[in-house]
């Protein structure tokens, strides 16, 4: 309890920022990106929450490695919270972030899960897509669930829309069964 209020003093302050420099959008984004890199490499957090390992060693890593992707903003952040020794806290940071975003209606959050990999063209152009559909910058998160077989699950604002084969199999034994 005491890390998610510690988490959402963060992402409030990040997210005050943001909005100040009409930044909530490319940072909400990167966010989602920095969240997918933080589970897809789970040596990373690891790494960053070592004990043995020095904060300055930490912090340059993060900076060699994250700044030219990142904007200085999410560089700075990652660096405090390496020093306050917070960093494991960066995934509820994030949510809280894109939650505050979302209440706002500058950015929608959405989860797309895949059976295999995608294009990254591909990814922009849906990303693209549904920007212009929903009229508002769209956080995307990818994450690979084979389970689906083929095709997607699209989770936005808490409705799944399946387009995967498990679901359309599970729809059919659903009307067989009357």
């Amino acid at each position: 309890m005491v890390e998610t209020r510690v988490a959402h003093r963060y992402a409030q302050a990040l997210y005050e920022l943001a909005t100040a420099e009409g930044l909530e959008g490319q940072l909400g984004e990167q966010l989602a990106q920095l969240e997918a890199l933080w589970e897809s490499i789970p040596e990373l957090p690891k790494f960053l929450a070592h004990p043995l390992i020095a904060a300055r060693d930490k912090e340059e890593f993060i900076k060699q490695t994250l700044a030219d992707f990142l904007h200085p903003y999410l560089v700075n952040l990652l660096c405090l919270l390496v020093r306050k020794k917070r960093v494991l806290l960066l995934p509820e940071i994030w949510r809280e972030f894109l939650k505050a975003a979302e209440e706002q209606g500058q950015l929608v959050y959405i989860l797309l899960r895949v059976a295999r990999p995608v294009p990254a063209e591909e990814l922009d152009r849906l990303r693209e897509r549904l920007q212009e559909v929903l009229h508002r910058r769209v956080a995307m998160v990818v994450e690979e669930a084979p389970e689906l077989l083929a095709g997607a699950e699209l989770v936005i604002k808490g409705r799944r829309l399946d387009a995967s084969l498990r679901g359309r199999l599970a729809r059919l034994a659903a009307a067989l069964k009357g």
